[in-house]
């Protein structure tokens, strides 16, 4: 019987466990790494250098974990700000500039 929209899982893995096949090859890989470390050591000098770099490469693929690319939006601000106010301040004395700043500095 084919899966339907809201019927309820039944058998097979529960979310968020790992596939026991993978996580047995992962164990086994491990217990023959360990045994090669020794040999890898001596063997990694005495490759070219670019034989090297290949090596080292392939070993921290199974090492660090890998990058996923991720993707920023980016917004262009604007770099200049021009303030026009000097026109308006025209129309006004002094004396109401200088009322308009203490009473608006006594709001604080």
């Amino acid at each position: 019987m084919p899966f339907k929209k809201g019927m309820q899982k039944t058998g097979g893995r529960t979310k968020g466990v790992s596939n026991n096949v993978s996580k047995e090859i992962r164990e086994v890989s491990a217990m023959l790494l360990q045994g090669q470390l020794e040999a890898l050591q001596d063997k990694l000098p005495t490759l070219k250098d670019s034989d090297y770099i290949k090596a080292i490469g392939l070993l921290m693929k199974h090492v660090l974990p890998a990058q996923k690319q991720v993707e920023m939006e980016t917004t262009n601000h604007p770099t200049e700000i021009t303030v026009e106010i000097l026109e308006r301040l025209e129309t006004y004395t002094d004396e109401d500039v200088h009322d308009a700043i203490i009473t608006n500095s006594n709001r604080k």
